[in-house]
């Protein structure tokens, strides 16, 4: 998520408000949505099946009831309220993050045979 403050672009995590600072680890999802490490950690911990259809912050797909997803329960003021990351982005990101030699992140997901 992006915002502007005094003519700078501010970059933050759509899921908890936390802005970039050039260190802390962040994924780019599409139209600029983004992910924290910290989220991805809430994420991997809270997930569970949507009750209803939603539309992923970070894929733009379009989900049925039941799929696994994660939404901040009580978004922080800066965060977009409406921030939902589906199953399939959570698996992404962890895998992702665990590659980067430069986070301290270790796979927190049994790899699937999508996720290898």
């Amino acid at each position: 998520m992006q915002r502007t403050e005094d003519g700078m672009v501010i970059i933050s995590c759509d899921f908890t408000g936390t802005d970039w600072d050039e260190e802390l680890p962040m994924i780019e999802g599409h139209k600029g949505s983004v992910l924290s490490l910290g989220a991805l950690a809430m994420a991997v911990e809270q997930a569970a099946p949507a009750k209803e259809q939603f539309e992923c912050t970070m894929c733009l797909r379009t989900h049925q009831p039941l799929t696994k997803a994660w939404r901040h329960a009580d978004p922080p003021p800066n965060a977009n309220p409406k921030a939902v990351i589906c199953w399939d982005c959570i698996q992404q990101a962890d895998r992702s993050f665990a590659q980067d030699p430069d986070t301290e992140w270790t796979r927190h997901i049994k790899p699937s045979e999508r996720w290898r």
